[in-house]
């Protein structure tokens, strides 16, 4: 070692030169997996500061609340505004008869009485926030109609705009706000608030407090200078064309709401008057408005006290000829408001219906159950649409009504229907489930002999050939004990998952949303163990139950032939709606002649499942299945693939699938023995749990999807959007301080639903049960 000499070739050894900064992180830059790893951690951090801070204002905003509530500052504030009025005018002994109206709006009441009667008054904690519309007979004074519109929730000021156009001229409306009524007011409904002639609705903002008195105007010419005035362009309006031709939307828009009734075109809504006419303002006869001073206050209740003149009965009043149909027309128009050209002077819509009748018609003497509550509007569209079904049996037909409340009856009489009303039994989901029973046994106490029932709802628009498709399968109940039901909804119906209205299909789960109930299965099985008052449950999802169902199965359509158009409900809202009902398929076709309906029988449907396998193209399953390439651009041919599941109640897969399908994917339905049938691409589409139903390949076979790869590909962004959403649900549950959740499994991925506002393909993910509970707790935090 002594003699070693290094080598005058060898470069000689030295310190390492430090990499410059660019370069250091221009390799961490480049590394993707470095790349993400940093922005992960940044989005995370972000949101996670933004979350506390919202949770901050959210506890704080509650501490305000709860100090409010322990002032008794509403009441003071009613009583100290009453005492700046001015005393009332008294009213002279001339022929000119007034009304004393007194309107009072404010964060936590509304009121409003008439000639020293009250005729609203609401000041619940939990209910109540909006726009109430009272209107008012302009020669007797009596209340014709009450409405209250949530437009803090979307959809809500479109129903109020459809109200407001189907009111006659000359009707005395009355508006008040209780707590917040500006979210979801859009330009439709505050141009329609100007053409009444009010100037603070159109400007109404966050927890302003707003009380109007005026009269709706008339029409008038598009040469009227008032008429080239922009929002003033509506009109009164008209019902559809009862031959299934949808007419279209008024001059004031109204889009979203024409399109969900061109769902049914046959169920009626309303149209323009003549192009050459528009809706003049009529007299505004008071009006206050307070604006709120900070984004987590509100403005100050108004109390709004005016005199509004009536009248002669003449001008009230329709002068019809004296016929038996009339004398119900003018009983009804006479009473209520708000229902269009029903009450048409001139021209006005018929009540009574001619359908086609029904070849061999096998449901012609089975009852006809409607379940009703006080909803009268829903109960008036439903009607229209049941009873222009071909193949209805009016005196077949009762609708059941939770309450003794007057307009629902109203609407039944309007139309020459049998009502009866029932005393409400328990709260909330109790109360229905409880409806439902009373309903069901009146039904086949009062038809002793049938042997089914039909079950509807008022807040469905029933199918032209809605009775048609129950007389072709109704004798499989009778042929099959297998079978639970026959219901005329499908679950995953949907406009890009339905194609063929001639096809049926068996599933393990009860739809409902218009169905047939055979009375053995009732008085046998259900109606003896059926929910008792003080279990809070849901009706059908008890029935869903194995312990009800017992391994029988239900037929459903593949095309709809019910449509669920109700977005106010115990169990429903704007967002839940949007998200899982709006965009379902419904028949409009007449006369369908349903195929192969006794290959539905239990043998040989499962001869007719492996005839379609035997026949279908396997997908190719290297594809993402979310992607639209999964299936290929070809038209009527039938396609298989292959999910994991590993056992019977193993759904994991198949809800991640149908999230990105973008249908049902709240609870597992439309499942037959672990397969799933749905169109795709004008396509049938088969899915196979895999090794789980008796329809897989084989356990030994490894061809199946276990996660959809697209939404394994992009759970980081899934994992972004769910934080953003919980931050979206923090910030909008600072003004949800009047909403109390249900705490069940059902209603949990509902009021998550609730509480966000974002595109309904991002809501789709913000139901899982643990968030839901998280909702609910921030919401009642207020």
């Amino acid at each position: 070692m002594d003699d070693w000499k290094p080598s005058p070739l060898i470069k000689p050894f030295g310190a390492r030169k430090k990499r410059s900064w660019y370069l250091t992180w221009k390799y961490k830059l480049t590394n993707q997996r470095a790349l993400r790893r940093f922005c992960q951690t940044g989005a995370v951090l972000f949101l996670l500061v933004t979350v506390i801070v919202n949770i901050k204002l959210i506890l704080d905003t509650r501490r305000a609340i709860s100090e409010a509530n322990e002032d008794p500052e509403p009441e003071q504030d009613y009583d100290e505004a009453l005492g700046r009025l001015e005393p009332p005018r008294r009213r002279g002994s001339g022929p000119r008869r007034v009304l004393d109206v007194e309107v009072y709006s404010s964060r936590s009441k509304v009121y409003v009485a008439v000639d020293g009667t009250t005729v609203l008054e609401d000041e619940a904690r939990e209910q109540g926030r909006g726009i109430h519309v009272i209107v008012l007979n302009q020669a007797t004074g009596h209340v014709m109609a009450k409405r209250v519109f949530d437009t803090y929730s979307p959809h809500e000021d479109e129903a109020m705009v459809l109200f407001l156009n189907m009111v006659a001229p000359g009707r005395v409306l009355i508006c008040t706000v209780k707590d917040e009524g500006s979210f979801h007011l859009k330009d439709t409904a505050k141009a329609l608030l100007r053409s009444l002639g009010s100037q603070a609705g159109p400007a109404l903002g966050w927890r302003d407090t707003w009380a109007f008195v005026g009269r709706k105007g008339g029409a008038g010419t598009r040469g009227h200078p008032l008429c080239s005035i922009k929002g003033l362009g509506g009109a009164e309006p008209q019902e559809v064309g009862w031959g299934g031709e949808h007419i279209g939307a008024s001059g004031n828009g109204l889009d979203e709401s024409r399109r969900e009734m061109e769902k049914s075109p046959h169920a009626g809504v309303w149209a323009p008057m003549s192009p050459h006419s528009c809706l003049l303002p009529g007299p505004v006869l008071g009006e206050k408005h307070s604006k709120s001073p900070a984004l987590s206050s509100w403005g100050d209740p108004v109390l709004l006290k005016t005199d509004v003149p009536l009248s002669s009965a003449e001008e009230a009043e329709c002068h019809w000829a004296d016929t038996e149909l009339n004398r119900r027309r003018r009983r009804f128009c006479s009473k209520v408001e708000g229902y269009g050209s029903v009450c048409s002077c001139k021209d006005p819509t018929p009540i009574e219906f001619s359908p086609d009748p029904l070849p061999e018609n096998k449901v012609l003497n089975v009852p006809v159950a409607v379940i009703a509550g006080n909803r009268p509007n829903y109960l008036y569209r439903m009607l229209r649409s049941l009873l222009s079904a071909q193949g209805v049996s009016p005196q077949m037909i009762t609708v059941f009504i939770d309450g003794y409340y007057e307009e629902p009856m109203d609407v039944v009489a309007l139309f020459g229907l049998r009502g009866i009303q029932h005393t409400p039994i328990s709260i909330k989901n109790a109360r229905v489930s409880q409806h439902y029973k009373a309903s069901l046994t009146a039904t086949f106490n009062l038809f002793p002999e049938a042997k089914f029932a039909v079950v509807l709802e008022e807040d469905l628009d029933i199918a032209v050939d809605f009775f048609s498709f129950l007389s072709q399968s109704i004798h499989l109940l009778e042929e099959d004990d297998s079978l639970y039901c026959i219901s005329a909804w499908n679950d995953q119906g949907y406009e890009h998952t339905a194609e063929d209205p001639a096809l049926l299909y068996r599933v393990e789960t009860m739809p409902g949303l218009g169905w047939v109930l055979r009375r053995s299965l009732y008085k046998e099985e259900l109606e003896p163990k059926w929910p008792t008052p003080e279990k809070l449950w849901d009706w059908d999802m008890w029935m869903r139950m194995p312990e009800q169902r017992r391994g029988r199965e239900c037929i459903i359509p593949d095309v709809s032939r019910s449509y669920h158009f109700g977005i106010v409900g115990l169990n429903m809202n704007g967002y839940f709606h949007e998200a899982y009902f709006k965009k379902h398929k419904f028949n409009t076709v007449p006369g369908v002649q349903l195929r192969n309906v006794d290959s539905l029988k239990k043998e040989a449907y499962e001869v007719e499942i492996h005839r379609l396998l035997s026949e279908a193209e396997v997908l190719d399953h290297s594809k993402s299945p979310c992607e639209d390439s999964f299936l290929p651009d070809t038209e009527g041919h039938t396609y298989v693939a292959f999910i994991r599941m590993e056992k019977d109640d193993d759904f994991t897969t198949w809800t991640q699938l149908a999230k990105c399908l973008h249908i049902w994917d709240l609870d597992v339905r439309g499942n037959h023995r672990g397969l799933w049938r749905l169109f795709r691409k004008k396509n049938h589409f088969l899915v196979v749990g895999v090794p789980a139903s008796p329809y897989s390949p084989g356990s030994e076979s490894n061809l199946f999807i276990d996660c959809p790869e697209g939404l394994e590909n992009r759970q980081n962004l899934e994992d972004l959007d769910f934080f953003l959403g919980w931050n979206a649900a923090l910030r909008v549950g600072l003004a949800l301080t009047q909403e109390t959740a249900v705490p069940n499994p059902w209603t949990g991925p509902v009021r998550a639903l609730m509480l966000t506002q974002t595109h309904s393909e991002t809501l789709r993910h913000w139901t899982r049960p643990a968030l839901s509970l998280l909702f609910v707790q921030i919401s009642k935090a207020g």
